[in-house]
């Protein structure tokens, strides 16, 4: 049982103040989360908890509202299925500035439509803590940075953002290419966040479509060769 006390960072409150509270392990179920993920959110204090002996509670409004933000199973919001869709969403960039993997994937993030600013700092840590664990270089001068954790409360939609880099840099690939092209992927929860990688991967082993992405194409070419290829794969998935 993770306990607190009156010296920990995070909000604790008498839990007779506040309204309708639910256990870590039910916030979990909601969520669509782990217990372990509950207690980093609130020792990150992205989420409000309330001690009673030894046992923690949350108020059942703040897991709504990651609810209505995260797009997890109890929410009502269909989420984005279609890559195209996604990289509209997310944008398409040339000639982004830096020199190191932590400049250019701030440079990446910080271009996405749809993004706010208070948002960046935590997104940028979680994928630079993603890239501590191993690169995310696939080869060809590709990589596909991501976050180390779910993103529940911080998107209710995923995005995908194509930044082509003015300047390829040294991402620790295993072919030991430079990479100069990153696809970045933001996505509200984890389920969502594993179908994109598979979905993007298998449009990326199209040999014209990945063709198109090393040659930096056109913005309108790129949508064209992607709508077309991913509508390719999805009749033959069916077929």
């Amino acid at each position: 049982m993770h306990t607190l006390d009156k010296d920990d960072n995070h909000s604790i409150h008498n839990i007779t103040e506040v309204g309708q509270v639910i256990g870590v392990k039910d916030a979990a179920t909601q969520l669509g989360v782990s217990q372990k993920t509950i207690y980093q959110w609130i020792d990150e204090g992205r989420i409000t908890s309330h001690k009673l002996g030894n046992d923690i509670y949350l108020e059942q409004a703040d897991i709504q509202k990651l609810l209505d933000k995260g797009g997890t199973s109890s929410a009502t919001v269909e989420i984005r299925d279609s890559i195209v869709e996604m990289l509209s969403a997310g944008g398409i960039f040339y000639n982004v500035e830096g020199m190191t993997k932590q400049e250019v994937l701030h440079n990446a993030l910080s271009l996405i439509k749809g993004m706010d600013t208070p948002e960046m700092a935590p997104i940028l840590q979680m994928f630079l803590a993603r890239e501590d664990l191993y690169s995310t270089g696939v080869g060809n001068g590709i990589a596909i940075p991501h976050a180390s954790g779910t993103l529940v409360g911080y998107v209710n939609q995923p995005l995908i953002s194509l930044s082509f880099l003015k300047h390829p840099i040294d991402y620790g690939s295993l072919d030991g290419i430079p990479v100069h092209i990153l696809f970045s992927i933001i996505s509200p929860n984890v389920r969502t966040h594993l179908r994109i990688l598979a979905k993007l991967a298998c449009v990326l082993h199209d040999p014209y479509c990945k063709k198109v992405i090393i040659s930096e194409a056109s913005e309108q070419t790129i949508f064209d060769v992607f709508r077309e290829t991913e509508a390719r794969i999805c009749r033959e998935s069916q077929g």
